[in-house]
């Protein structure tokens, strides 16, 4: 009885990753970071000056920057299409400058890949020329947090994808931050 319901429960599982896996195409946002790998080419401060933070993000999409207690990078707030939905956002921009990578975070509604919209908090990270761990310039990855039924997310999660340097998605799913490697850890992958 004992092996008939471990493979039960093998079966169940597999069957529950398999649907998980073939809903997965269609959920999250529809992210294009051309603005964002465009000024990860040449992150500058805004005229205004900035002020100097050890994390990018905030809540469930916030991460740490710094490399050491004394490390601090610069954080400005600019005008920023960080989805490439068209539509400029209040950003939070902060260069990670030991690490080479431009953050831009910003809260706002976004297009579905079901073709919704969604308020979702949104964190996109770009690499920038001489990164030290020699990833091509201008790839990264996204974080979105999404609610249970957001851009067809089946229970609360995290969801994030990788991109290329020509921002093309080469993994996509529930993720999480790995701060050691200033990755992106794909759980589910479409």
């Amino acid at each position: 009885m004992r092996n008939v319901m471990l493979g039960t429960v093998l079966v169940v599982g597999v069957v529950s990753v398999g649907l998980v896996l073939a809903q997965s195409t269609a959920v999250g946002p529809t992210v294009k970071p051309a603005a964002v790998a465009a000024k990860a080419a040449s992150p500058s401060p805004a005229p205004s000056g900035s002020k100097t933070t050890k994390s990018a993000g905030a809540g469930k999409v916030n991460v740490s920057t710094a490399n050491s207690a004394s490390d601090d990078d610069s954080f400005w707030v600019e005008k920023l299409d960080v989805d490439g939905d068209g539509d400029v956002e209040d950003t939070n921009l902060v260069w990670d400058d030991e690490d080479k990578v431009l953050f831009a975070y910003s809260v706002g509604a976004t297009t579905c890949r079901n073709g919704g919209t969604a308020t979702v908090a949104l964190l996109v990270a770009t690499n920038a020329a001489g990164n030290p761990r020699k990833r091509p310039a201008g790839s990264g990855f996204w974080l979105a947090d999404l609610d249970k039924g957001e851009c067809d997310a089946q229970a609360a999660a995290l969801w994030g994808c990788k991109f290329d340097a020509s921002g093309t998605e080469t993994s996509c799913g529930i993720a999480a931050f790995d701060e050691k490697n200033d990755d992106l850890i794909i759980a589910t992958s479409k």
